[in-house]
């Protein structure tokens, strides 16, 4: 398999770039260094931190590259069940995607303020404060992920930071000033604003794929402090915000923390803000959400719906209480199916595009879309109707599913947010959501091809946006790094390693590859079901801020692994499989080929 006298020395011809893809990992190296940047390092001609991310271009849709190359070849490779190839292929598109987190990591670690080891909602020169619904919300969890699959050794900084948010700020989460470190005072309905954000869009996803650590004490903490200062009056008691948004996170929340505690003050607020919306605001609102309802007249504030993030929450939260509600078999699952669906129905046909698209803003009463740009967090809302089809064990959506998925993928080159990376991460993120569970040909050639146009936006710096929003190209990136390697990870992670993994379905097989360059000595470990052993959620489904499962070991399930190289076998229990596999090799022992399946 080592086939270093084949090196090209150059490449002229696409044709000649189909020929080398065919070759095997050491006769890629040189060719994988001029994407991935040798070793991690930044290219050399490294654009000033002062220029806009706005000035990147978006590549264009009949581009060249050898990346595109190496995705052809790929979906060629899993055609053809040749799966060890694929999985050859996948450990070049994964440390891709480690690697640019990697750089966001390592630029992100400078900008921590000395004293309180938080980072900045914009680094210097931007003024520098710490906000829960920004740099909270979208920056740090994805940094702390990032370190934790990438720099284990430094996960004690971001851990401290966290620590010391809470003793700045307590219960409640608060916006802080750096240099002094002071406490910035807001009113109520902000602070609940920006706790609920932290909650559902930083803390939750830690949860979801770190399990129960500090983050999700801190998590409880918050939903307590937000459950007990909830402000606003409706017929069904105090819940925490007149604002879709709001509640649409706390519907999450809640919803995710009692399947994980079973304590009945998360169940009650959930159902009082359900409840609001399923019997109040829908039917006097033509069975559609508000972005803020006045509960004192019983209207809108405003007859404008937003389908975009940041407006469309409510819509998951709903289906994920109705979840809840309907798999433990609670009288309200009844009283809840008959509006919900109602708002389901009608969104499919409100405020959409021909191909299924939808538009930012709709006028409720009208049902006219306000603009022509259409979200880039589509599939937070397909979420909900996937989410309602396994709850009542139907398929009444699954084609409209599938159909919008389809529609995406002619989506090519699209400025999702103009030239920000931050359309791409969320409508990249949507798509794999939905993979996981709706396996769509063109979903998964589009995630692979498009990733790029997003990787370019980063090529230059290893600041994109130059703020916050940041961490949702780290997360988008981790989230196709874990799709690439079904779920496996490497500890120590090392730039020099490449991880990557492709399933047979048909035979319920995977296979592994991994290569290095220097002598590396680690484990592998595999992924476990972590929607029922973290949250105790009673089977998988598409949820904002998870980390999709692809391919996972049951504990105590025996499987077989078999070493391709070698042909030596061996049977290991999930859980061991989910602890390491303990490996030691060098380049000469590289690449290592497994095959793994139950037995």
């Amino acid at each position: 398999m080592k086939y270093r006298w084949k090196f090209l020395m150059v490449i002229a011809l696409s044709a000649v770039i189909f020929a080398v893809v065919i070759m095997t990992m050491p006769s890629w190296k040189g060719m994988v260094q001029t994407f991935l940047g040798k070793k991690g390092e930044r290219p050399k001609k490294v654009k000033p931190i002062k220029e806009s991310f706005r000035q990147v271009k978006i590549l264009p849709v009949d581009r060249l590259s050898v990346r595109r190359h190496i995705v052809t070849n790929l979906h060629k490779a899993l055609k053809q069940g040749d799966f060890t190839r694929a999985a050859f292929l996948n450990s070049l598109l994964a440390q891709e995607a480690f690697q640019h987190a990697y750089r966001f990591l390592k630029a992100w670690e400078k900008m921590r303020d000395p004293e309180t080891g938080l980072v900045p909602r914009d680094p210097p020169p931007g003024k520098a404060y710490w906000n829960p619904k920004d740099a909270a919300a979208d920056l740090f969890p994805f940094l702390l992920l990032a370190c934790q699959y990438l720099d284990k050794t430094n996960e004690r900084l971001w851990l401290n930071a966290l620590a010391n948010e809470r003793k700045i700020c307590g219960p409640m989460p608060c916006t802080i000033s750096f240099q002094p470190t002071k406490v910035i005072e807001e009113k109520l309905n902000l602070v609940i604003f920006g706790a609920s954000e932290f909650a559902k869009d930083g803390l939750l996803p830690l949860i979801e794929r770190s399990g129960r650590g500090p983050w999700f004490v801190r998590l409880e903490e918050i939903a307590q402090a937000i459950i007990e200062a909830s402000p606003v009056n409706t017929k069904k008691g105090k819940i925490p915000s007149s604002n879709c948004e709001v509640n649409g996170n706390m519907l999450q929340v809640l919803s995710r923390l009692y399947w994980a505690t079973q304590k009945d003050e998360y169940l009650q607020m959930a159902e009082q803000i359900a409840e609001a919306y399923l019997f109040d605001i829908l039917p006097n609102n033509q069975f559609l959400p508000a972005m803020y309802w006045n509960f004192d007249k019983g209207e809108p504030v405003r007859s404008r719906l937003r389908f975009r993030d940041h407006g469309s929450e409510i819509i998951p939260g709903l289906v994920e209480l109705y979840v809840l509600e309907k798999t433990q078999g609670r009288s309200q699952a009844a009283l809840y199916r008959e509006p919900l669906k109602k708002m389901l129905d009608l969104i499919l046909v409100v405020g959409r595009t021909k191909d299924g698209l939808w538009y930012n803003d709709v006028d409720v009463k009208t049902h006219k879309p306000l603009g022509t740009a259409v979200i880039d967090t589509w599939g937070y809302i397909l979420n909900a109707y996937l989410m309602f089809d396994i709850a009542v064990g139907t398929s009444i959506y699954r084609e409209e599913i599938k159909r919008t998925m389809r529609a995406v993928a002619t989506y090519k080159s699209f400025p999702w947010e103009g030239t920000s990376p931050d359309g791409y991460a969320d409508s990249i993120e949507s798509m794999l959501y939905l993979l996981a569970m709706v396996d769509i040909l063109e979903g998964h050639q589009w995630v692979d091809d498009e990733i790029e146009v997003m990787f370019h936006m980063h090529s230059q710096s290893s600041f994109t946006e130059k703020y916050y929003l940041d961490g949702n190209s780290i997360r988008t990136s981790l989230l196709y790094a874990m799709y690439k390697t079904q779920g496996a990870m490497i500890e120590p992670w090392r730039e020099d390693l490449y991880l990557g993994a492709a399933y047979d379905k048909k035979k319920k097989e995977l296979y592994v590859h991994l290569s290095v360059e220097n002598q590396w000595k680690g484990v592998l470990k595999l992924d476990l079901p972590r929607h029922r052993m973290i949250l105790n959620l009673p089977f998988e489904y598409p949820r904002l801020n998870a980390t999709p499962e692809w391919f996972v070991v049951e504990p105590q399930k025996t499987y077989l692994v078999v070493n391709l190289n070698t042909g030596k076998k061996s049977s290991h229990l999930g859980q061991s499989l989910a602890n390491g596999l303990v490996i030691t090799m060098d380049a000469k022992e590289s690449p290592l080929c497994l095959k793994i399946s139950e037995k």
